[in-house]
C-alpha cells in the first residue's frame, strides 16, 4: 500500500518536482494528494479553478482527505487508502481547505457545535451532520444565512430542526436565492429530509458547495454515487432541473436546504502530500535543507479497477451512512460521444509541466509561485514574488533553458504586493522568437544566498491514447461449448476522465456473449449511446467495462464467456475508447480510429475471426 506520494531521494538523482511552501506564517500548510497535484492545484488562485481540480474524483462512502493529503474516511481516519475517493462531505472539506486556507484535522470537523447530536441525542447520533459540518467550516468567519425572503438569521441560532431552510424543489425560492449569490463568496448547503428510521426525525444527509463565476454561471459542486464529483450550473433552467432530478425523493417527503455564505481568504499554494515522520506529524516542505523530494506518478494508476463499475444500491453520504439511503435519480442522458481519428485541439499549443523543486533556505516572509506563462500568446514565462517582511530583498534569478542561459537581478519591495518578473522581457542575454520547448532550470538567490531551484519544462500537451494491446481468443472452438476471451487495453497517453472496453458479436447464431467480468453485459434491446443519435436499442448482446479516471500508462482487462452456436466462421468486434483531454469534451478517441467494419453503435472495431466446428 502506498502511504505517501513523496519519497526522499539522495542528492544527485534526477529532479522531480515537489511544490515548496514558502508562504507567510499566517496561512496553514495545505497538503495536496497526487490526484489534485496532477491537476495543478498549486497553480490555481480562482475559487472556481480550485474547485474544478476535484472534478471526477470517484465517489466513496464516507470518503475524505486528511490534513496530510491522504485519502481516508471520516469514521477511520487512521486508515490510509491507496485510491482516490470522496463523499459529499469529504469534497466540501477538501475544497474549503484551499478557499479558507485552513488545514482542519478530521476530528476538528466532527465537533458537535450545538451539542444536540451526540451519542445520546434524542434525535439520533449525527442527525445534523451536514449542518454541523458547515458550521464548523465557517466558524470564526464572516457568514450569513441566505434565504429567499432575505430574512436575517444568526447561523449559530439555527438548529437545523425547527428551521431547515427552503424547499429544495421550489424553483421560485431558488431564483430568489441565486439572485443573492456573488462571485468571490463561498456558499455551503446542507440538504435535510424527514425519516422514519427509529430514533430519528430529521437527517441532514447531503452537503454541497456553490460558487458564482463572472459570466453569470453559478456552479454547484457535490459528490454522488452515480456521477462521482461533478458540478452543475444551477443558474440555468436545465441545470436546476438536473439537480432536482438527482433528489427526487418519495411522495410527501419534503427536502429542504440551508445555505450559508462565507468569505474566502487569499489563496496560498498548497504543498505536496505530507511525508509521515516517526510521530505521525507532517514535515513542512520548507525544512528540506538539501534533501531532494520526488513526486511519484502512480496515484491514479493504483485506482481500484472495480470501483464505480458496478451499479450498487444507492446509499447515503457520510452523514447518513448508518441512517439513510440516497435519493439520487438518474441524470438526463448525456450528449452522445463523437469518434475522432484526428482530434482537434481546443487548448493552447504549449503547457508548463513542473518537474522538480528544492529549497535550500527558508525565508518565511517570502512567497513565490511555480512559473506560469506570461500571456495568452505563451511567448514568455512569469515568475511571481511577494515580500511580507519589513525590508526589501535583492533577488537574482538564473534561468537555464534549451540552449541558453539568462539572468535577472532586481529588488522586491516589502509591501506584500505581487511582483511579476517576465522572461524574456526582464532578463538579460535573451533571444527573440517563441519560447523553446524543453527543460528549464530556475535558480533563485535572495540577498546573495541560494534560496531554491525549480525545474520545469515547456512542452506540447499530451493527449489520451487508447490502445487494445491484447486479445486472447481461440482460433477455433467446438459447437455448443462455452469458451473464454480476454481483452487487455491500455491508455498510452495522458490520463482521461473515463474510457471503456467494448465487445460484441454481430451474429449470435454462431457466437453469443453470455457474461463479462469485470464489466456489464447489455442484452439485446438495451438502450445505449451511438455515433449518430442520442441512443439506440441494441440488436445483439454487448459487453462493456467502463472505467472512471483511466490513468496514464494504465491497463485494464475484461474477460468474457462466449457460447459457440452452429458451425461456421464468425466475427468478434473489439474496441476501446477514451475521452479526449485536449479536444472538445464530447469527443471520444477510439482504437481503432477507423476501420472497414463498425459495430451496432457505429464505432470502428477490430475484427477477430473464430471458427466454430
Amino acid at each position: 500500500m502506498k502511504l505517501i506520494a513523496i519519497t526522499i531521494y539522495l542528492l544527485g538523482l534526477a529532479f522531480v518536482f515537489c511544490e515548496f511552501c514558502v508562504g507567510p506564517a499566517i496561512a496553514d500548510n495545505i497538503f495536496a494528494p497526487e490526484y489534485l497535484w496532477a491537476r495543478r492545484i498549486a497553480d490555481k488562485k480562482d475559487p472556481i479553478d480550485i474547485a474544478n481540480t476535484h472534478l471526477g474524483i470517484p465517489y466513496r462512502d464516507d470518503g475524505a482527505l486528511d490534513d496530510k493529503g491522504h485519502f481516508t474516511t471520516f469514521a477511520h481516519p487512521e486508515e490510509i487508502l491507496d485510491t482516490p475517493g470522496l463523499n459529499c462531505s469529504g469534497l466540501v472539506v477538501s475544497i474549503c481547505r484551499y478557499l479558507f486556507n485552513k488545514n482542519w484535522a478530521i476530528k476538528q470537523l466532527l465537533r458537535d457545535p450545538q451539542g444536540n447530536s451526540g451519542l445520546n441525542s434524542p434525535l439520533g447520533k449525527d442527525w445534523d451532520f451536514g449542518w454541523d459540518l458547515i458550521l464548523n467550516l465557517t466558524d470564526g468567519r464572516r457568514r450569513r444565512l441566505i434565504t429567499p425572503d432575505r430574512s436575517s438569521y444568526a447561523p449559530e441560532s439555527i438548529d437545523g430542526l425547527n428551521f431547515r431552510g427552503f424547499d429544495l424543489h421550489d424553483r421560485a425560492a431558488w431564483q430568489a436565492v441565486l439572485a443573492q449569490m456573488q462571485p468571490g463568496r463561498v456558499y455551503l448547503g446542507s440538504i435535510s429530509k424527514p425519516t422514519k428510521k427509529p430514533g430519528y426525525k430529521i437527517l441532514h444527509y447531503h452537503v454541497a458547495l456553490i460558487l458564482a463565476d463572472n459570466k453569470h454561471g453559478i456552479w454547484l459542486y457535490h459528490a454522488t454515487h452515480r456521477s462521482n464529483v461533478h458540478r452543475i450550473d444551477i443558474n440555468t433552467p436545465q441545470g436546476l432541473g438536473k439537480f432536482f432530478a438527482q433528489f427526487g425523493g418519495h411522495r410527501g417527503e419534503i427536502k429542504k436546504i440551508l445555505i450559508l455564505e462565507a468569505l474566502p481568504t487569499q489563496v496560498v499554494a498548497p504543498s505536496q502530500t505530507a511525508e509521515e515522520t516517526g510521530t505521525g506529524t507532517a514535515s513542512p516542505p520548507v525544512n528540506l535543507s538539501g534533501d531532494l523530494m520526488q513526486l511519484t506518478k502512480g496515484g491514479l494508476a493504483a485506482k481500484d479497477p472495480s470501483h464505480k463499475e458496478a451499479d450498487p444500491e444507492p446509499s447515503g453520504e457520510r452523514e447518513s451512512t448508518q441512517t439513510a439511503q440516497s435519493d439520487e435519480e438518474p441524470a438526463p442522458p448525456a450528449t452522445p460521444p463523437q469518434p475522432a481519428s484526428v482530434p482537434k485541439p481546443n487548448s493552447p499549443d504549449l503547457v508548463i509541466n513542473h518537474l522538480a523543486g528544492k529549497v535550500f533556505k527558508s525565508f518565511p516572509e517570502l512567497v513565490t509561485h511555480i512559473p506560469r506563462f506570461s500571456g495568452d500568446t505563451k511567448e514568455g514565462i512569469k515568475f511571481e514574488f511577494q515580500d511580507f517582511g519589513d525590508t526589501s530583498r535583492e533577488v537574482e534569478i538564473q534561468l537555464i533553458g534549451p540552449g541558453f542561459r539568462s539572468q535577472y537581478k532586481g529588488r522586491i519591495s516589502a509591501d506584500g504586493r505581487n511582483i511579476e518578473i517576465d522572461y524574456p522581457r526582464d532578463f538579460g542575454n535573451t533571444e527573440a522568437g517563441p519560447l523553446r520547448t524543453g527543460q528549464y532550470r530556475e535558480e533563485i538567490k535572495v540577498d546573495g544566498t541560494p534560496w531554491l531551484v525549480n525545474i520545469f519544462e515547456v512542452a506540447k500537451p499530451k493527449e489520451a491514447m487508447p490502445k487494445i494491446i491484447r486479445v486472447n481468443a481461440p482460433a477455433s472452438v467446438k459447437a455448443g461449448t462455452t469458451f473464454t476471451v480476454r481483452i487487455d487495453a491500455e491508455n498510452k497517453g495522458a490520463e482521461s476522465d473515463y474510457g471503456g472496453i467494448t465487445v460484441s458479436a454481430p451474429d449470435t447464431s454462431g457466437l453469443k456473449i453470455v457474461s463479462a467480468k469485470p464489466g456489464k453485459l447489455y442484452g439485446a434491446g438495451s438502450t445505449v449511446l451511438a455515433v449518430t443519435t442520442d441512443k439506440i436499442r441494441t440488436k445483439v448482446p454487448m459487453a462493456e467495462r467502463w472505467i472512471e479516471l483511466w490513468g496514464e500508462n494504465k491497463s485494464y482487462d475484461m474477460t468474457l464467456q462466449v457460447k459457440a452456436g452452429r458451425p461456421g466462421t464468425y466475427s468478434l468486434y473489439v474496441r476501446c475508447a477514451l475521452r479526449g483531454v485536449n479536444v472538445r469534451s464530447s469527443v471520444v478517441l477510439m482504437d481503432p480510429s477507423s476501420s472497414e467494419s463498425v459495430d451496432q453503435q457505429g464505432f470502428p472495431v477490430y475484427v477477430h475471426k473464430i471458427r466454430v466446428d
